[in-house]
């Protein structure tokens, strides 16, 4: 049977944990993509100006 934590449930669990079990946990969280990441995935890049070499895109940024 699962049971369901709230969040102080969950930080209690993970503050018991070994050191290096803490740190997977932290290296875990740090990595989660935020809403606004999300949202910016998910935007149509069809239409946006590409280049083919890091000249070309220096270029274009000084224009």
């Amino acid at each position: 049977m699962l049971e369901i934590m709230n969040a102080a449930q969950i930080i209690e669990e993970i503050q018991r944990l070994p050191e290096d079990e803490r740190g997977k946990v932290l290296d875990f969280a740090r990595h989660q993509p935020n809403a606004e990441t999300l949202e910016a995935m998910r935007e149509p890049t069809d239409d946006l100006p590409r280049v083919e070499t890091v000249e070309d895109l220096l270029k274009e940024l000084q224009d």
